[in-house]
């Protein structure tokens, strides 16, 4: 169980800490908070103890080594919110409270959230400060744009708990994928038939945003293509939409030059309407819809792979391993992940992770195992 220590100070956004110690729990981290002397004035330390299960620190009273001992106590040291005052001492190694000395204690990158007044943030020395943080190799999760608690819009919002929670998974992963480019694609292409009609599949993009996800924490860039989706967005990743098969095509081709590793997994309509209608298609008792087969995206890319690694998916119904050989070989792909439809918008997967010369069954409870035993294979065969 990894031990995650949040360090509260005083600014309106620690109600929002809350929420992530209470997520931090549900994800089974081990909790312990240390707060500044006024960040009590806007949450109880009792809140936190309530929701961590263990004693929150906010002085030397009881424990005269607190600061060393947490610090050589926790895997990953998160700041959220980290005032601007707070932010400007710790880029000056100014430790006049129990989370500055504990930070200064720390030995490993600091995860920092700030959250400010826009005016405040933008200031040429906070901003000096931020620069300076990051030059030391600690981690700055950009506060986010909106209506901030003054009523001023701009940015300067705590960042969401579910970026500050995927900041934590970062900080914990080890790195074999950095310095590499990783280009996925992934969710489902709509092919209209008329503007209000598609032709389109129950993929969710929970896979492809999986492997986004993890390829991020495992140091890699990531940039995904998505079509239509109904599962979260991966945050800290460049994503681009693409509504049908021949917008993801030219997405893709345009990017391809970029990455060192290709991961297909949209869930791309193979057959698409010979003729889209400009206006709605009135109801009558028959209609005889033509289709026309669409580009084949990874066969296009198996033709310009080039020395980058590319991996498909295949979802078969039937000679799931057969098939699946098949289309590695005549799509020139490096890697296919072959699966059934009982994966399309299912949280579990299980399928088969094969090469031409290794095969691996796999039964996962959700799709983020999946992503991290595929990116362990992919890792096992590039050069890292």
């Amino acid at each position: 169980m990894s031990k995650v220590l949040v360090g509260i100070t005083g600014g309106i956004a620690a109600y929002k800490s809350a929420y992530l110690v209470r997520e931090l729990k549900k994800a089974e981290f081990e909790v312990k908070v240390v707060m500044t002397p006024f960040a009590g004035k806007f949450v109880s330390p009792m809140t936190f103890e309530t929701l961590s299960g263990n004693k929150v620190y906010t002085d030397w009273d009881e424990e005269p080594l607190a600061h060393i001992n947490l610090a050589r106590w926790a895997d990953t040291f998160l700041i959220a919110p980290c005032t601007v005052n707070t932010l400007s001492k710790l880029a000056c190694g100014i430790a006049d409270n129990l989370l500055l000395t504990t930070a200064l204690a720390y030995d490993k990158p600091l995860i920092i959230a700030p959250a400010a007044n826009t005016v405040m943030y933008k200031n040429p020395a906070i901003q000096e400060n931020i620069n300076r943080l990051r030059d030391m190799g600690h981690m700055i999760i950009e506060p986010e744009f909106g209506v901030l608690a003054c009523e001023e819009v701009g940015e300067g919002k705590l960042a969401d708990t579910e970026r500050l929670m995927d900041w934590i998974f970062y900080s914990l992963e080890d790195k074999p994928l950095r310095g590499k480019k990783i280009f996925i694609t992934c969710g489902a292409t709509r092919e209209y038939i008329d503007p209000v009609r598609f032709i389109s599949n129950d993929a969710s993009g929970e896979m492809g945003f999986s492997l986004a996800r993890v390829a991020r924490w495992w140091g890699a860039e990531v940039k995904v293509i998505a079509g239509f989706t109904t599962a979260k967005e991966p945050p800290e990743v460049e994503l681009i939409r693409a509504v049908s098969v021949e917008e993801m095509f030219r997405a893709v081709m345009e990017n391809l030059s970029w990455a060192d590793v290709f991961i297909m997994n949209a869930a791309v309509s193979d057959f698409i309407p010979a003729t889209k209608h400009e206006s709605k298609i009135k109801k009558k008792e028959g209609l005889t819809l033509k289709l026309v087969k669409g580009v084949d995206i990874l066969r296009e890319v198996g033709k310009n792979k080039e020395d980058r690694f590319v991996v498909g998916f295949a979802l078969e119904t039937e000679n799931i391993l057969e098939n699946a050989k098949k289309k590695l070989r005549e799509k020139n792909l490096d890697m296919i992940v072959a699966n059934t439809p009982d994966s399309i918008g299912s949280k579990s997967h299980k399928g088969f992770i094969l090469t031409e010369n290794t095969l691996e069954e796999f039964d996962s409870l959700s799709k983020l195992e999946s992503a991290r035993r595929i990116l362990k294979r992919v890792c096992d065969n590039i050069s890292l």
